[in-house]
This record gives structure tokens, sequence and C-alpha cells, in this order.
């Protein structure tokens, strides 16, 4: 896969299309194969890759709902800065509450005590950075208090604050300045984001094929064997990614 040379049965039709092992198919709901029957301990070895940020958001949201604890919801305070004041009042809150650039947290986090989130870079010297995970110990009005469970600062406990974030996204037309915890739940994460990590238990969530270069190599590579993938396509119209009723196949591209 990482190098191109695995042989499709769609070579005369598309040359860059795999077709992906039997074994590692899910029919069924890919957050059920991946976390049901799991212990909280489990869950943390567990993870759900997607293209996307759009899909690990709804798969996040999905995942949440089966914790037993109760939901807390924090809101963020946005505001946005333009070139004047009559530009600025062209973008009302509810669109601006809507965005969700990369790497920012959304404007409704939703969290719940014994969740597992991801960090955005904090404090290097108590291991805060971009990528850390944690679970969440309480939900406080104004903190959040959670453990270290990747990197060698676990499992320290830490106090996370709300911070002012701006994110830098050349498709937005206006300078967005976000306040809110810097934390977002990590039960699935960008293929790109889970590069260099290794899980006990990975699924594939694919509703489009992947669109770079070794994309779909780096999310294979991220469980310790075959056994331990679980992989959903979402059937499109095309010929480059879906399923008949004898293959299941994606584009692996690799320049």
């Amino acid at each position: 896969m990482g190098n191109g040379s695995i042989q499709s049965s769609l070579d005369g039709v598309a040359p860059d299309v795999i077709n992906i092992p039997d074994t590692c198919i899910c029919n069924g709901s890919l957050i059920a194969e991946v976390f049901d029957n799991c212990t909280s301990k489990e869950m943390k070895e567990r993870l759900i890759l997607c293209p996307k940020n759009s899909e690990c958001l709804a798969v996040n949201e999905e995942v949440l709902r089966i914790l037993p604890s109760e939901n807390k919801t924090y809101l963020t305070t946005d505001s946005v800065s333009c070139d004047n004041d009559e530009e600025a009042q062209n973008h009302p809150m509810e669109f601006v509450h809507s965005l969700t650039p990369s790497g920012m947290p959304p404007h409704r986090l939703n969290l719940k005590v014994g969740a597992i989130i991801m960090l955005r870079n904090l404090s290097i010297t108590q291991g805060l950075c971009n990528g850390t995970r944690l679970e969440v110990i309480q939900l406080h009005e104004h903190s959040i208090e959670a453990s270290i469970i990747s990197g060698s600062h676990a499992p320290n406990r830490v106090l996370i604050p709300s911070i002012k974030l701006i994110p830098s996204d050349a498709n937005i037309p206006f300078v967005l300045h976000r306040t809110q915890f810097p934390v977002r739940l990590s039960y699935s994460m960008t293929i790109n984001k889970a590069q260099s990590q290794t899980f006990d238990i990975v699924g594939i969530y694919l509703p489009k094929p992947c669109f770079t270069h070794g994309q779909l190599y780096v999310a294979f590579s991220r469980a310790r064997s075959m056994n331990n993938m679980r992989v959903k396509v979402q059937h499109l119209n095309d010929s480059t990614h879906g399923h008949t009723k004898v293959i299941t196949f994606t584009r692996n591209i690799v320049y």
C-alpha cells in the first residue's frame, strides 16, 4: 500500500484503486464495532480515523452519547475583527458560532467526566502539547481537570483553562477571536493528526476517498495488526470508491 504496488480487480478502470481486505470490512456500525462492550481503559486505546475534520466532529459527538455520565456544555465567546466596522456587521454571531476552523474547538463543546480529549499547544514543559490525549476527571465552571494518558508526562493531572484562540484560516474573510477550552473530543481524529501514534483497535471511516499521497497507508499503519482494523466505506456512485457484492474498494494515492 505504501509504494502503490497492490493489484486491484479494477486496474483497467481506475489504476489507483485497491481492494479492502475482507477481514477489515465493517458492514454495520463502525462506532459499535470499535467501542461497544469495552471498558473505559480499553476505550483509551481505540480510535476512529477520518480523512476530514468535519467527519471527526460528527463521530466524536456520537461516541460521547455512549458514555453514561452527565453531559456538560461549554459555549464560546466569539468576536470578529475586520478592516472596518461596517464589514464586521455583515457577519452575524449565529454564522460565526457555526464555524469550526481546523485546530479550533467548536462553539458548543460537549464533554462528560471520563471522556477522552485532545489538546492543542498550551504548556510544553507540562506535556500539554498539540495532540496530547487526556481523560476528563472533573468539569468545573472555569476549568477542566484532566489526567494525561499519552506521552512521557502521563499520568499527571492538570487544570486546563479557557484561552483566547485565533485561527489562521485563509478561507475565513475576517479574523475570528474565540475564547474556549483548547480541547476537543478524541475518539476520532483526522488521519494526518494520528501520524506517529499506535492503537490497539483502529476504525477507518471513509465517506469519501483519501485525497493526499500516502494518507490511506498512514491510516492502516496506526494499528498493530490487520486483525485490529475495521474499515467502513460509504458507497458512492463513483468508480474509485464504494463496494459491490464481491469487493470493497477505495483510492490509494501514491505519487
